[in-house]
């Protein structure tokens, strides 16, 4: 019976075993066929595409100078040409000027026979017919035309204040968090002392290290802008934990974690929480690790050290760091040294002053004359000096003179001028040597030298010495000197000194792993941590910063913990997103010509129009003063009432453009009590009327669509693929942006919306009786939103009916309230802003302006193409409008990048004209926008070795067309004119051009006699296009030109030559970085040698009047000489330009990520015959078609070019690669097969299923053979004995999944058990559906992206091993998502006090969130020793 039982289970696993492999086996049959039928069905192509190519060249030749009169060159006839060359009759002489007479007639046509002002003016209203009938420019317009509007009542001054009362709110509600964080830890606190636990010596167990989370144990989550594990904390400032705790060592309690976890659920904006103990301890939540490996980053932890310093010491400190340079420093200990220097550094804030020096036989000082002889506060630009510094150290090949080095520092101590009535006036001096001394005497000689020194100064000075290369223990004449000179010891030198000593820190270091524990608290010997907190009026708000972990700017908001007695325990802290902070000021949106920005106390730009959405920067913010964003005469008097005043109003006047009235800009500002902000709200009052749309608008139809498309039924609408997103055809799709909304940063932290929450927005956005609750959108978006949604039908009707619809990737409009319309309709991005596009500031900029923007990829997966957008108006009854008008919408449409060319080939068919086979055009046309960017050029389309639009940076007209770029900046006129600008609050400076061509006139190239370069056989003509920022060119290229070069960086835009900028040198549009000032004055050339001590006051990020003669065009003449102005960041020329702020940056539209196989079964949208269009110039700019022309080896042409699929044939080549990412490659974008007969399926079948059998029969015999005897091999059991791992980061084990769990196993591609899986909302499994009966009411069925309950939503990341809770220990909410529940906590080994731990007993500092079920006892473990080497 045990045997055949044994075979009957046998049995059933090898056809278990069979059955899994089967679909795998029909899926490569299909694959295997449909790669056949295209492959004979491309060889068909071939044959039928040659003849056609070949009677499309004769065709389409034209002759140009049929019926002119004047002899003309044949420019589309390349055989012609090649023959006038040959007889040597046009050799060199040929070129495109503008002809005619002298009289002026025929001046439009040029000498080539084109007449490009009748190409430009024919393109403009083709453009313009494109715009009001594709995009629907003019439906719209009358629409808003027809609509009520109601009177705008100005209430700046309310709106501001509100914006400040939210502010308030927050620090509020984030301050009673850190309280009851506080209490927790206090009260814990007190139970250990109670209890009598102060002299227990801490354990290793209470510390776990950040740096060694495994990789397994991580998963990348957008809003922490890394990898972290939401259910547990980890420690830092302890480096690996090797090293003995410090007695004073606490460790927070277990539920702490729990506390951190609900406050990000309930608040799930905020980033970081942490708790830091007085010893050091720094715990933080999310867990999260430091650093790309294992153990990178264990000793260079300074996390949050500034924040505590601030919150401890908010009077500041004042340190002055002092470097032995010396022989006798080895390479090792000098990245020894560098460590101490970055770790104090990061310590630093704003109220702290800092000086360095270098000493070897001479004194070495940063570049900066104020940092030589003074201390001065720690700004941003001293920082980075400093940093600097401490970088490009290097060892001497000298002698220490100790004595010179240290009375230098005290010099420097002594030059500083101290406020009398600060709290800030003692100062630490720390000494970063090996103490070498040649005798005993010299050390003598030192200390006496110091001791005369310090007698006669006021300032208390505390010396701290770091013995570099000493082992502490070991006794030694350098650390004796060294111990000396920190304690002040004088008299074990016989050396007098009659002032009060305070003895200092004595630390010996050999390693660099060691410096971050060993630091941490350097200033106790001066002033130790006071608790200055009593209530949540004391909340310490931090300077905005940039977190190196999630790449964001952030604020750290912190409170002191204390006990009843007042003795400080550590410091509790939540971090913000400064975006979370500003959201009121970036999404500020008003009818009117109006915006918002915000300051900080010292004038400061904190938030800016022209900075863009916080949220999206990738750089930190520079400190940059508001002078240079707001360029307004007379600004200086608003700016010193901004500083100054809590609120108030100002206005200036002047000139507006048209120089008929004179415009006002309008200020109402407010600051904050809590941490100084100020809010500014700005109207510039032209005298227009104030009005916006009524609210008796009649609502959105029932009918309309919410861009969330995956929570559709069925019967609501049809969903389908259009490229790579979920769409519809049945009609628009309404999305609202983050700015749409009260809490924008809100929105985009808790996800993508929920079912009950589109219900709730389309239920109010459709409300007719106007009763249903606003479910916390702005004002304005409903009206917006209804407006917008007229075009729909003809956007619907001209998608099945127009011509260009073959052409047109979508259609799409926004609304300054963040309303967004999109045919056909398409699931966004909740992140997606359509104000922050290129698109709509394009458009914004040039109102009533067919606006045309370079082409660039497409985040729907279309491939490049280019957008045509155009402003809509504020509604008026006479409809009669001006660029003047306020923008209440922008339409736009995108078209293939091939369209465009095709548009110039049927506007001038010479535009195609080909040379000689291999070697280009002769005659080429391009368009490039008022920049020089280039919409379309010839060599964007060409296949080639190298993709020509790889590149994030759109090309230009001096990269593609050096030659006429280096003519037209030579020829003067202003015609191209080369600027720059800064974008100070990045530290960057931007060289880009400008192109200003006369109206209705051609420019035309000059002689070759009067040119720099050889241009006499590359002739060109440019022309403005009208009602457009286009410009038509055309080039006549009769041979090869000298060679011309203009510098370009494809990689980046990093210009070749940052230290030299000429206006008449051609190079591509680039940016360098800027130079700072941190001090008041040039750099001197030599230390000097007497100066009369400086206030520190005098000291900060502000120029003087030597800076404003190098800026003059920034300030207006309210500054008088003598006055302190904000300071500017030196471009980095020699001399600096006199260049204006730089406009804001457009963002750049990521492509929303499905989950894997989603797409795939969904029917495309349209189905696209690429196979029906026979010619090159009937393939061109077909949606998802292009003309493949060479084979794969790059190199070579076809012998029978064909239009196919994009997929196939990237860029022309054959197989080309995608330009896109890996794994988000463009999906096929037509259903057709290329049927064939005569398919190999048969042979190629049966050796497939030949080999799945053999691999199913040798897997079967092998688990056969060694189940039965090494079941048992792999238990726990096995490794009790095994070596000791730290109890939170054992390996991981794996479990059992129950039948469910195997359903949704096979779906999982590419993912490993082990691997961390990426839990998102947009991840699904495509294969699963829910079974009947469990669905409940926020799901109808349909939703294939939101989860629904836990088996949709499996992480198959086992995080075995961690501490966690018991079973019945839960929190509030349901468990994470996992399937599985932790093991109990390992056994404690016994302490020093006897006491042995209970198996159950928690972990204080570790704690994991209960999860629903386990099953089976498998559990695999792999012991795992982790050794610490200083690699330095």
């Amino acid at each position: 019976m045990r045997s055949r039982a044994h075979a009957v289970r046998s049995g059933r696993s090898a056809v278990a075993l069979l059955t899994a492999l089967f679909p795998l086996c029909v899926s490569l049959l299909l694959w295997v066929s449909q790669s056949v039928a295209q492959e004979n069905a491309g060889d068909t192509n071939y044959s039928n595409s040659s003849t056609s190519d070949r009677s499309l060249d004769k065709s389409e030749s034209v002759d140009v100078h049929k019926g002119d009169a004047k002899p003309v060159i044949y420019v589309n006839n390349p055989q012609l040409l090649r023959e006038m060359q040959e007889q040597s009759f046009l050799r060199h002489t040929f070129r495109l000027s503008p002809g005619g007479n002298g009289d002026g007639k025929d001046g439009s046509v040029l000498g080539g026979g084109v007449p490009l002002l009748e190409r430009a003016a024919t393109l403009g209203s083709q453009l313009r017919h494109i715009a009001n009938t594709e995009l629907g420019v003019t439906h719209l317009q009358a629409t808003f035309d027809e609509l009520p509007y109601s009177d705008l009542e100005r209430r700046e001054e309310e709106t501001v204040k509100e914006m400040i009362q939210s502010l308030e709110r927050k620090f509020d509600l984030y301050s009673s968090l850190i309280g009851e964080m506080l209490e927790l830890v206090t009260s814990h606190y007190s139970q250990q002392r109670q209890r009598g636990l102060d002299d227990v010596i801490p354990y290793a167990d209470d510390y776990h290290p950040c740096c060694l989370i495994p990789d397994n144990y991580l998963e990348y989550q957008n809003q922490f802008g890394t990898r972290v594990n939401e259910e547990l904390r980890c420690d830092s400032g302890f480096g690996s934990g090797d090293h003995p705790l410090p007695e004073d060592f606490y460790a927070p309690p277990y539920n702490l974690t729990e506390l951190f976890a609900m406050n990000l659920r309930r608040y799930p904006a905020i980033k970081w929480q942490y708790f830091m103990s007085v010893s050091g301890l720094h715990t933080e939540y999310p867990a999260h690790r430091p650093g790309t490996s294992i153990g990178a980053d264990c000793g260079h932890s300074s996390r949050h050290r500034h924040v505590y310093e601030a919150t401890v010491r908010p009077h500041g400190r004042n340190i002055v760091l002092l470097y032995d340079l010396g022989e006798a420093l080895t390479p090792r200990l000098l990245l020894t040294a560098k460590a101490i220097g970055h770790q104090v550094i990061s310590t630093l804030t704003l109220r702290d002053n800092i000086a360095m020096l270098g000493i070897s036989s001479k004194v070495f000082h940063p570049p900066a004359s104020c940092l030589r002889s003074t201390l001065v506060p720690a700004t941003h630009d001293v920082k980075q000096t400093i940093r600097h510094f401490v970088d490009y150290l290097e060892i001497q090949n000298e002698r220490t003179n100790h004595t010179l080095g240290l009375t230098t520092a005290l010099d420097v101590i002594a030059n500083t001028a101290f406020d009398s009535t600060s709290h800030n006036t003692s100062v630490l001096l720390v000494y970063v040597s090996r103490g070498i001394l040649e005798t005993l005497r010299q050390a003598r000689t030192v200390i006496k030298t110091v001791a005369e020194r310090m007698e006669t100064m006021n300032t208390r000075v505390v010396i701290s010495t770091f013995g570099l290369g000493h082992v502490s223990g070991e006794p030694s004449l350098p650390m004796q000197f060294l111990e000396a000179l920190s304690h002040q010891d004088f008299d074990k030198y016989n050396v007098n000194f009659t002032k009060i000593t305070y003895r200092g820190m004595v630390v010996e270091l050999d390693s660099t792993l060691s410096v971050a524990p060993l630091i941490n608290n350097f200033y106790n010997v001066v002033e130790e941590p006071k608790a200055y907190d009593s209530g949540p009026e004391d909340l310490v708000i931090s300077e905005p910063y940039w977190d190196g972990d999630s790449r964001d700017m952030i604020v750290s908001l912190t409170r002191s913990a204390q006990t009843r007695e007042g003795k400080i325990i550590g410091v509790m802290g939540i971090d913000v997103p400064l975006a979370n902070l500003l959201e009121d000021i970036t999404h500020f949106n008003s009818p009117a010509r109006s915006y918002a920005f915000a300051i900080d106390s010292r004038g400061n730009i904190l938030g800016h129009p022209k900075l863009g959405r916080p949220e999206t920067w990738t750089s930190p913010l520079i400190p940059t003063d508001v002078t240079l964003l707001e360029q307004i005469p007379g600004f200086s008097s608003v700016r010193r009432d901004l500083i100054n005043l809590s609120s108030g109003h100002k206005y200036l006047s002047e000139n507006s453009e048209d120089g008929n009235q004179r415009d006002e800009l309008h200020y109402w500002w407010c600051r904050s009590l809590s941490c100084g902000w100020v809010f500014v709200v700005a109207w510039l009052d032209a005298g227009l009327p104030h009005k916006r749309l009524s609210r008796n608008v009649r609502p959105l139809p029932p009918t309309a669509l919410f861009h969330r498309l995956d929570l559709l039924s069925p019967n609501e609408a049809l969903v389908c693929r259009h490229f790579n997103q979920m769409a519809t055809l049945d009609g628009s799709t309404v999305f609202l942006s983050v700015g749409s909304y009260v809490s924008p940063l809100s929105q985009i932290a808790n996800g993508p919306e929920t079912l009950g929450a589109v219900q709730s927005i389309t239920a109010y956005l459709s409300d007719s009786t106007q009763l249903i609750a606003n479910p916390g959108l702005r004002l304005g978006v409903r009206t917006d939103a209804t407006a917008l949604y007229q075009i729909t039908d003809l956007w619907k009707k001209q998608f099945h009916s127009s011509e260009l619809s073959k052409h047109i990737v979508r259609r799409y409009a926004a609304a300054p309230s963040g309303v967004t319309l999109m045919y056909p309709g398409t699931l966004l991005d909740r992140a997606y802003d359509p104000r922050s596009q290129a698109w709509y500031l394009g458009a914004l900029s040039t109102p009533g302006k067919v606006v045309v923007s370079a082409p660039y990829l497409d985040p729907g997966g279309a491939g490049y193409i280019i957008t045509v957008s155009h402003t809509v108006y504020q509604g008026r009854s006479a409809a009669m409008h001006s660029p003047a008008d306020p923008v209440v919408a922008v339409l736009a449409t995108d078209f293939t990048l091939g369209y465009w060319y095709k548009l110039l080939l049927d506007l001038e068919p010479s535009c195609g004209t080909d040379g000689s086979p291999g070697k280009g055009s002769i005659v080429r046309c391009f368009l490039m926008d008022n920049e020089g960017y280039l919409v379309v050029h010839p060599s964007m389309l060409a296949p080639s070795s190298s993709p020509n639009l790889d590149s994030d940076i759109p090309p230009h007209i001096t990269h593609q067309e050096p030659v006429v770029s280096m003519e037209l900046l030579a020829g003067g006129g202003g015609l191209l004119t080369k600027t720059s600008c800064g974008r100070w609050w990045h530290g960057v400076s931007e060289r880009h051009y400008s192109l200003s061509l006369p109206t209705g006139q051609v420019v035309a190239s000059s002689g070759s006699e009067t040119g720099q370069v050889d241009n006499s056989c590359l002739q060109y003509a440019l022309t403005a296009v009208p009602s457009t920022n286009l410009i038509l060119g055309i080039i006549n290229q009769t041979c090869t030109p000298a060679v011309a070069f203009c510098p370009c960086s494809m990689d980046d835009r990093r210009c070749l030559n940052c230290q030299l900028v000429e206006a008449g040198a051609c190079e591509c549009p680039c940016e360098c970085p800027l130079l700072s000032h941190p001090c008041t004055t040039s750099v001197a050339a030599d230390p000097p040698t007497a100066q009369s001590p400086t206030s520190l006051g005098s000291h900060s990020n502000h120029t003087s009047d030597s800076l404003n003669e190098i800026w003059p065009s920034y300030f207006d003449t309210g500054f008088t000489k003598g006055q302190l102005i904000p300071q500017v960041l030196e471009l980095a020329t020699q001399p600096p330009d006199m260049a204006p702020t730089c406009g804001r940056t457009p963002e750049t539209a990521l492509p929303l990520q499905y989950s894997i196989g989603l797409l795939a079964h969904l029917d495309t949208c349209v189905t696209v015959s690429c196979a029906a269009y026979m010619t090159h110039k009937s393939c061109l700019g077909v949606v998802g078609c292009v003309w493949c022309s060479m084979t794969s080896d790059r190199q070579s042409r076809m012998a029978h070019p064909h239009c196919t699929e994009a997929h196939q044939c990237y860029g022309g080549v054959l197989g080309g690669p995608s330009p896109y990412p890996h794994g988000l490659a463009t999906l096929p974008h037509s259903d057709t097969t290329h049927g064939g007969s005569g398919n190999p399926i048969g042979p190629v079948a049966g050796g497939i299923m030949a080999v799945f059998l053999v691999v199913a029969l040798a897997v079967y015999c092998y688990r056969q053979h060694v189940g039965g005897s090494n079941r048992s091999l792999y238990t726990p059991a096995n490794f009790q004995s095994q070596t000791h791992q730290h109890p939170l980061y054992q390996s991981q084990p794996t479990h059992q999944l129950d039948n469910g769990d195997e359903d949704l196993l096979g779906d999982v591609s590419g993912v490993g058990l082990g691997a961390a899986a990426t839990v998102s909302p947009y991840r699904m499994n495509p294969g699963y559906r829910r079974p009947p009966g469990v669905a409940d009411s926020s799901d109808q069925g349909y939703s294939t992206m939101t989860p629904h309950d836990e088996s949709e939503n499996l992480n198959y990341t086992d995080l075995g091993g961690l501490v966690g809770l018991p079973a019945n220990h839960m929190l509030d909410d349901p468990p994470s998502s996992s399937g599985w529940s932790p093991p109990s906590s390992p056994v404690r080994q016994g302490r020093h006090d006897g006491r042995v731990s209970n198996h159950n007993h928690l972990e204080p500092s570790h704690t994991l969130l209960s999860s629903a079920k386990r099953t089976g006892p498998n559990i695999i473990q792999v012991p795992v020793t982790v050794h610490m080497v200083d690699t330095v």
